[in-house]
Formats: C-alpha cells, structure tokens, sequence
C-alpha cells in the first residue's frame, strides 16, 4: 500500500499521511498533475534537484526542514496555521549538502547528488628493458 500513498516525480517522492492514516489515500487523485503536490515544484539538472515550496507568511525561524533516512520533512508552524510536507529521497542525494533558502515566500531547496568518483589515471612504469 505504500505505492498508493505515494507520488512520484522526478525520482522525488511525497509522502500523504492519509495513505498512512487509512492505508490508502483518498485524495491521491487531486494530486496527481506533473507537481509533487499543491504548489511544489522540482526540477532536476545535472547537479541534483532544487525543489520550491511556498511558504508565504512563514518567516524561516518558523520552518523545520529535517532529514531522517531518505525522508525530507518540512513542516511550518505560525500563531494560527500550519502545514508539513515530506519528500522520499532518492539514494542519491548528498546528505550532508543539502541547502535551505527562504525569499520572498518561496522556500528553495536544494539536494545535490553525491559526489561522482573521478577516474584516477594510473602510471605505466617500464621495468627498464
């Protein structure tokens, strides 16, 4: 059932607590243009994603971004209101580079992929003959 519950895009994935709530969501359908959800937007590029969210009203001291083993969660929590969204990272995505920028009510992230190994090039030695 965890298909069900969630949305793919990208490689990105995000996460509806009705799937987990009820085992299926009922609100899969609504969501099920290009966008992750509601407002999200993801592009890839070669470097990794930048995903935007709006958080219009949210100054950044009142939103969370956390990661805990492949989950991203942003959650935003102002006097009156208050939102979370959770993203499924693909393997990937770098950790320790992920970024979190808040302007003009859009809240920029962005997942670099790991760093790739670079080719080493290795010395042919002549033994002298």
């Amino acid at each position: 059932m965890a298909d069900v519950a969630t949305r793919a895009q990208n490689g990105l994935q995000v996460r509806s607590p009705f799937g987990d709530w009820l085992g299926w969501d009922p609100f899969r359908n609504f969501a099920s243009s290009p966008n992750l959800a509601p407002g999200i937007e993801v592009t890839r590029s070669e470097t990794g994603y930048a995903v935007e969210v709006p958080v219009p009203g949210y100054k950044p001291d009142q939103i969370d971004v956390t990661l805990d083993e492949h989950v991203l969660t942003v959650a935003g929590k102002a006097e009156k209101r208050q939102f979370t969204r959770s993203l499924l990272l693909p393997e990937e995505i770098d950790a320790e580079t992920i970024a979190a920028r808040v302007e003009h009510g859009m809240l920029s992230l962005t997942l670099n992929f790991h760093p790739k190994a670079q080719p080493k090039k290795i010395a042919v030695e002549s033994s002298g003959n």
